[in-house]
């Protein structure tokens, strides 16, 4: 019989029990050891809240600030969503801000769960050896996320500066994240995860794109009409053009198109 013997802080394993508190190893526990998911050498965590050990599992789920990338995390968060009781989230939430999976030394010896664990042992081993990607929709739904956060801390505020150095126009862009999305997709700008945790638009700050903005941000008022003395060519003929079709033309008594703002 082969056990797990925990002592002085190490977990090790043994052929025979050498105590009663020996950790009989399951065939699911065991599997993990042999697909080098259980590293039994390194990967050891003492909880001092539950007051027992905690295996690290070695896979395309683990990662940090500084390591990973969008399947990593999605695969973490996926599998703990999807095999609770099993699974421990390792998330930590300080320094690099690490996560991953754990279990601890009795996993699969529960009769009750015995065969959810293997379930998971499949799903584990198939993962670091053959296809990395566990959820394909949450990995979609991640990357959203991630560009909700992008346009919160500097996609909108960068992109109201591309529109100003196009046109000299100052268009409220916050006001218009729905018609920013739409626009994204009317021109094919998907978000595309890069790096651990961050995500680019490749051709948010391409001319064409940047104008069409700036014509939806003056067809629906949300630019700064008392802010027009420094229009570049483009910003003069957008306005020129957007009056034109606005208002009944020529207007009496105005000096100039920008009077009818």
């Amino acid at each position: 019989m082969t056990v797990l013997h925990t002592d002085y802080g190490r977990v090790w394993q043994l052929d025979a029990p050498e105590t009663l508190d020996d950790t009989v190893v399951s065939p699911a526990l065991q599997e993990l050891i042999d697909s080098e998911i259980v590293n039994l050498d390194h990967g050891i965590e003492f909880d001092h809240g539950s007051d027992d050990f905690r295996l690290e599992l070695y896979g395309p789920w683990q990662g940090s600030d500084y390591s990973g990338s969008d399947i990593e995390e999605s695969n973490q968060r996926s599998l703990v969503r999807d095999f609770p009781g099993l699974l421990l989230d390792g998330t930590q939430y300080y320094g690099h801000c690490g996560y991953g999976l754990q279990i601890t030394p009795d996993f699969g010896s529960d009769p009750e769960t015995a065969e959810f664990a293997e379930e998971l042992v499949r799903v584990l081993i198939s993962l670091k050896h053959d296809y990395p990607l566990y959820d394909e929709q949450d990995n979609g739904e991640l990357n959203q996320e991630r560009a909700q956060q992008a346009w919160d801390s500097w996609l909108c505020s960068d992109t109201v500066h591309e529109i100003q150095k196009v046109t000299g126009l100052d268009v409220h862009l916050s006001a218009m994240e729905d018609e920013f999305w739409e626009l994204l997709c009317e021109h094919e700008i998907y978000p595309e995860a890069e790096g651990h945790r961050d995500v680019r638009f490749e051709g948010v700050g391409d001319e064409a794109f940047v104008f069409a903005l700036a014509v939806r941000g003056v067809e629906l008022g949300h630019f700064d009409r008392d802010e027009v003395e420094d229009l570049t060519d483009t910003g003069y003929a957008l306005l020129g053009a957007w009056i034109n079709q606005t208002y009944e033309w020529p207007l009496k008594g105005q000096m100039s198109v920008f009077d009818a703002l």
